[in-house]
């Protein structure tokens, strides 16, 4: 539904973006992350069609983002960084505002704004005055009226930014509920752990180029292709070590805790290795409770990308 090819982005002499390429499906929620200056906003605002490319293409389904910008602000949704409203509106004027300049009629701006102000969990703050608003009801009210027209795509640059714990909870619930009923969303924030359960694929920028994108553990494959295995045990079992000790691939094993119950060890074999593991270690009469591949996060993910050069290796 997205797909961005050699996208280059100049100002002046200075290069925002340079050669980016990637798709988003239909129907999923792709994250961009990165450190600041990366170049994520900038990629965005050329998604919305508020900054023209120097080079590349940029397509939203069918239509082209650069030759018919019109119908692509049709079909999506843009929501900036800082939440920009109108003071001396209240919050249903506000989104009134946006679903008459979408085109909707009266009955159809009514309903949309009955709903989208119900999904963000405004109702009750519809005839405030955005003024009056805290920064994270502003954030809100600004989620309401870029789901006002009922966009296909969703692009939303730092979204969680200054809300609740129970508002981004919700946020998340409302971006997978969206993206269940087909919309396309791309997301960029700095809360990485927000995007771990959020995202179906996440993109890594670094100084304006896609460093990695896929799924996160496409992704931590190819960063670093150690799997590390986390075992529990129900009582100490003290033949574990030795039991490790007979598999060559195994590079190295450690006890989390001082109880001696729970352990990891990583390796850089096939999910072959992790059963031929488990099945020793249960053969030797160890009582194990818990046995699973750790999972990669997102926080990881952007350190690792932190401590690699402009190409994407490691110093």
């Amino acid at each position: 539904m997205i797909s961005v090819q050699d996208l280059k982005i100049h100002f002046g002499n200075f290069v925002a973006v340079d050669q980016l390429t990637f798709q988003v499906e239909k129907g999923s929620v792709y994250g961009l992350i990165g450190p600041n200056g990366a170049g994520k906003t900038t990629t965005i605002k050329a998604l919305a069609t508020l900054l023209e490319p120097t080079y590349g293409e940029i397509n939203l389904g069918d239509v082209s983002v650069l030759h018919e910008p019109e119908e692509a602000r049709k079909i999506l949704g843009y929501m900036p960084d800082f939440p920009p409203v109108y003071d001396d509106l209240r919050v249903d004027e506000f989104c009134d505002l946006f679903a008459h300049a979408y085109g909707l009629d009266s009955n159809q701006r009514k309903s949309k704004i009955e709903e989208c102000l119900g999904l963000t969990d405004l109702l009750d703050k519809r005839k405030v005055l955005c003024k009056s608003l805290s920064r994270g009801m502003k954030q809100r009210a600004l989620l309401a009226k870029t789901l006002v027209h009922d966009p296909e795509v969703l692009l939303l640059d730092e979204p969680a930014a200054n809300l609740d714990p129970k508002a981004r909870i919700d946020l998340r619930n409302l971006l997978r509920k969206l993206a269940s009923e087909g919309k396309t969303v791309l997301v960029s924030s700095h809360v990485l752990s927000e995007l771990q359960d959020l995202c179906d694929t996440i993109g890594i920028m670094k100084n304006g180029t896609m460093i990695h994108s896929g799924t996160i553990d496409e992704i931590a494959e190819k960063t670093n292709p150690a799997r590390t295995v986390q075992v529990h045990l129900t009582e100490v079992f003290d033949g574990i070590e030795d039991c490790l000790k007979d598999f060559p691939v195994i590079s190295s094993f450690y006890a989390v805790d001082e109880s001696r119950k729970r352990f990891e060890f990583i390796h850089e074999g096939s999910n072959q290795v992790e059963a031929e593991v488990l099945s020793s270690l249960v053969g030797k009469g160890a009582k194990i409770y818990r046995f699973e591949p750790k999972q990669s996060k997102v926080e990881d993910l952007f350190l690792q990308v932190e401590s690699e050069n402009g190409k994407g290796e490691i110093r």
